[in-house]
């Protein structure tokens, strides 16, 4: 008896143990199959905390109070539940307030409507400071991506010499915002004087001396001014086409492709450029353009229209011209130069700076790319470019979204960007997001500014480039071959228009450009054209 009673003991012993053991086994397999990486651990922990983010951004022209008080902050929190403390600058401190970051190695989390040269970004890159975006793009940015792949002029245009991405960019598909400067006239004038809307460079001249020597505005005295513009540059971007110069469009600095032989070439040493400034300077010499052009800027632009004392004008829109905006209509077609040229180069490429960028210090990039993603989708551009639904728009009976009186017709006399310089943040440039029609340029472009843009799409080149990306080596060289040859290019330049300068002198100006390490400029740009057209 006392036998069996041994063996059973001994046989469910046994059991429990298997059971056990087998317990033991299967507790080991679930635990192995629930088994997560850091990053997911990680993920899963960040889902149950307040993320808090520090940033640097821009503050607009028209940015009313601190940058953290405007509304747009305090709505996108309740949205992506994420807070941002921003640091901000205006622009003419930005630079130097982020260099000195970098210096110091003191890093916000990430840097949002901050324009940050594709120089500063290769430094920056190079040392590890910003990351790349390559790795959260499909999952965390499907906005942007989508984008990407519409269009991959806008990867080509960001992509580094290594093939990586590193920033958000500012997309501008709206027409009129892409095409600057335009070509207005006083319809008024025009009508008074009895010529015809100017079609060439010489009918232009003609107008512009009809309108020296009148009194058009009335008031007595000759003090009409033919032509001004909003900054020295805008008269070569408005003629360089018409001398059949700068034919990939003006992001390529001061180079192009010469179309009769399809080479890259330095346009300040070509003889079309010589052409170009003998035809300013005859506008120059003769006072039928502003003999304050080199030091113009809107507000002496906006100050001379609203004395009814200009008479055409290269310029982004007519709310410059003040008062008198209404008397101005835009010209129908670029100008056909002596050659029979007719191009307009001033169009860019959808990309308007690198605007966006992520640090090594974040301790949530992904979270951080989501959260800039969002203003790459429709509810988000809406949010940053016209506010609060109720308070600055509404949707109206076809779904569009229009700017209530409060912005449209504000009350206090603001004009638009000054009604909503407490809600967004656009204003000034460098917006990681898209300036669309529906909600950019529809609204906040005046009517004439975008017949203006129309007018000169058709005659803008069929490929356009974007800017250059140089690798840390060309990039030190082109610190002294690039400087020292564009400035002394733009001191000539404005020494020929304005006749300190001699065109006598024009060989010996061209073989001081060769002296100066023309050649190895071009084998630099060259390299960069070549990495360039390889990303399509």
């Amino acid at each position: 008896m006392k036998k069996k009673i041994v063996k059973i003991l001994t046989l469910l012993l046994c059991v429990l143990i298997a059971t056990s053991l087998l317990n033991g086994c299967t507790t080991t397999s679930t635990s192995s199959q629930k088994e997560q990486t850091p990053s997911e651990q990680q993920q899963e922990e960040k889902k149950d905390e307040q993320i808090t983010l520090k940033c640097f951004s821009v503050a607009g022209p028209y940015t009313k109070g601190d940058f953290n008080d405007l509304v747009i902050w305090k709505e996108y929190e309740k949205i992506s539940g994420i807070k941002v403390i921003f640091e901000s600058a205006v622009s003419t401190a930005a630079d130097e307030k982020v260099g000195l970051m970098f210096a110091s190695n003191t890093l916000p989390d990430f840097f949002f409507k901050y324009n940050m040269s594709k120089t500063d970004l290769s430094k920056y890159t190079s040392d590890g400071l910003i990351i790349p975006l390559d790795p959260y793009l499909k999952e965390y940015a499907p906005n942007f991506s989508k984008y990407m792949a519409e269009d991959p002029s806008i990867s080509k245009n960001i992509r580094m010499t290594d093939g990586k991405i590193y920033s958000f960019t500012y997309l501008v598909t709206a027409a009129p915002s892409r095409i600057s400067p335009k070509m207005f006239v006083n319809n008024k004038w025009l009508q008074q004087s009895g010529i015809e809307m100017p079609k060439t460079t010489d009918d232009f001249y003609n107008a512009l001396k009809a309108f020296r020597d009148s009194d058009y505005n009335g008031n007595g005295q000759k003090d009409e001014i033919g032509l001004s513009m909003e900054s020295p540059g805008a008269i070569y971007t408005a003629l360089y086409g018409s001398f059949g110069l700068m034919t990939r469009g003006i992001a390529g600095g001061k180079w192009d492709i010469d179309e009769a032989t399809n080479e890259l070439r330095f346009v300040p040493v070509t003889d079309r450029y010589k052409e170009m400034l003998q035809y300013i300077n005859k506008l120059y010499s003769e006072k039928l353009v502003d003999q304050e052009y080199f030091t113009n800027e809107i507000a002496k632009l906006t100050a001379k229209a609203n004395q009814n004392i200009i008479g055409f004008s290269f310029t982004h829109n007519n709310n410059y011209f003040g008062d008198v905006k209404d008397d101005y209509v835009t010209l129908p077609a670029p100008l056909i130069g002596p050659h029979g040229d007719q191009l307009y180069v001033g169009r860019t490429v959808p990309v308007a700076g690198l605007t966006a960028q992520i640090t090594n210090v974040n301790k949530y990039p992904a979270e951080t790319v989501r959260w800039i993603d969002y203003f790459y989708s429709e509810d988000g551009i809406r949010l940053y470019f016209m506010g609060i639904e109720g308070e600055t728009y509404y949707i109206d009976e076809n779904g569009n979204p229009q700017f209530t009186d409060y912005v449209a017709k504000n009350p206090d006399g603001l004009n638009m960007e000054e009604a909503l310089g407490r809600y967004v943040a656009w204003s000034g440039g460098g917006n990681p997001s898209v300036a669309d029609d529906k909600h950019f340029g529809n609204h906040l472009i005046p009517k004439i500014t975008v017949d203006a843009a129309s007018a000169l799409l058709p005659y803008t080149p069929k490929e356009i480039w974007g800017s250059f990306t140089y690798t840390p080596e060309e990039t030190k060289e082109l610190s002294v071959l690039q400087q020292d040859i564009d400035t002394y290019v733009d001191d000539m330049t404005a020494k020929f228009v304005t006749g300190q300068e001699s065109f006598d002198k024009w060989n010996e100006y061209v073989a001081n450009i060769e002296k100066m390490g023309l050649g190895e400029y071009k084998k630099i740009v060259q390299a960069a054209l070549d990495r360039y057209n390889q990303l399509d």
